[in-house]
């Protein structure tokens, strides 16, 4: 069956979903979980070793310093960015 969208926007196929929303969203229905300690690769959030925006890890409230995140695998640095972002409260 093909995907057929209306208007030319792009349909929203199972492998999107899975990948983007699944993969990235992931980490954020654990956040409530008391101990957590899954975590998922970096290519799963489209981790960027620099950040394209200002929405870099330093910034985040998942980052754990000196060099690491609540809910990615790996060295994370300040400088690095990803889809689950989430600001910092002041």
């Amino acid at each position: 069956m093909r995907n057929s969208t209306e208007g030319g926007s792009p349909a929203i196929t199972r492998r999107r979903l899975l990948v983007g929303g699944v993969a990235g969203a992931a980490p954020l229905f654990l956040a409530g979980r008391a101990g957590a300690t899954i975590k998922v690769p970096q290519s799963a959030v489209h981790f960027e070793t620099v950040a394209s925006t200002d929405r870099n890890c330093g910034a985040c409230k998942h980052f754990l310093a000196p060099s690491s995140c609540r809910f990615v695998e790996g060295t994370v640095s300040t400088g690095c960015g990803c889809w689950i972002w989430a600001g910092k409260v002041v």
